[in-house]
């Protein structure tokens, strides 16, 4: 297993226009899903904090955590489609040729791609219809059609990535898009 803890990661020189155009958009995303996730971190000590020792938590505090985490998970995945560092049970494929190894790693990124795709549509057709309906969180009544929205831009960025992960892997003739 080979990990890094850097941000260097994997830098997009050396790689195709795809890759190079979503490399930073992806590093924003999962900035700002880390920057969301401190937030909430902050927020729920200062909620814990008062809880304990003024009786008096952050209302709602639980239902801003599952939104706030829903929106930095979805915004951390096309970074980590794009540097590979999806979890992987590659025990089955130690012992098989490079050239099976990387199509079944372009068949993977494939499926990642359709299901971001799919997951993406339904996710705003869910907007769409939250916002129709009306549909609100229970105790701070935040309408939940506006994450469900923030949510889509990741999962299209997501798809994208996926995209260029495939290309990376098999390049158009003629050179890298």
């Amino acid at each position: 297993m080979n990990e890094s803890l850097s941000f260097d990661g994997s830098s997009p020189a050396g790689h195709g226009r795809l890759y190079r155009a979503l490399y930073y958009p992806a590093q924003g995303f999962a900035l700002g899903g880390g920057l969301l996730l401190l937030l909430l971190i902050g927020m729920s000590l200062v909620s814990i904090v008062g809880r304990k020792l003024l009786s008096a938590p952050i209302r709602g505090d639980i239902e801003l955590m599952e939104i706030g985490a829903a929106i930095a998970i979805a915004a951390f995945l096309p970074l980590c489609e794009l540097r590979g560092a999806h979890i992987k049970v590659d025990a089955f494929t130690l012992a098989v040729s490079p050239a099976l190894r990387r199509l079944l790693d372009t068949f993977a990124h494939l499926a990642c791609l359709l299901v971001a795709l799919l997951l993406a549509w339904r996710t705003g057709l869910q907007a769409l219809d939250s916002r129709e309906y009306g549909d609100v969180s229970t105790l701070l009544s935040i309408p939940l059609w506006i994450p469900l929205l923030f949510i889509v831009p990741s999962l299209l960025l997501l798809a994208m990535c996926a995209l260029a992960r495939v290309f990376e892997l098999y390049p158009c003739p003629g050179g890298r898009p």
